[in-house]
């Protein structure tokens, strides 16, 4: 088993209601975005995936939500963007977006801070 990962570093901000108010301001993160792909024979380069490829990727699906409000993106229309929530929607966007035929698993842990993530998880 071959594992390949990526951290990204990003602002977002969001507030944990449909319509911010008292209880819940507007608040700003700044998230470590880990992606670990597996994959149980490496490619005829010898790669599970071409890492600039996977920075490309990334940092296309990442301008979506880099600097802006969670709650104004297509993807939290109407939910509120919880940090669980937030790792599945970036989990199931680089799962579309990557040509990876090889690929078995895709693990995609997204940090608040220092002290507490969410883990999603895509059995291939």
């Amino acid at each position: 088993m071959f594992t390949l990962a990526l951290r990204k570093k990003f602002i977002a901000h969001h507030h944990t209601a449909l319509q911010p108010d008292a209880e819940h301001p507007m608040r700003s993160h700044l998230y470590l975005l880990e992606v670990m792909l597996e994959a149980e024979e490496l490619d005829s380069q010898g790669m599970v995936l071409d890492l600039d490829a996977l920075e490309t990727e990334l940092d296309d699906i990442l301008s979506l939500y880099r600097d802006k409000n969670l709650n104004e993106t297509a993807a939290f229309e109407g939910r509120i963007p919880t940090l669980e929530a937030f790792a599945q929607t970036l989990g199931d966007a680089i799962d579309g977006s990557l040509y990876a035929p090889d690929l078995t698993a895709i693990s995609v842990r997204l940090w608040r801070d220092e002290d507490v993530w969410a883990l999603y998880d895509i059995e291939k």
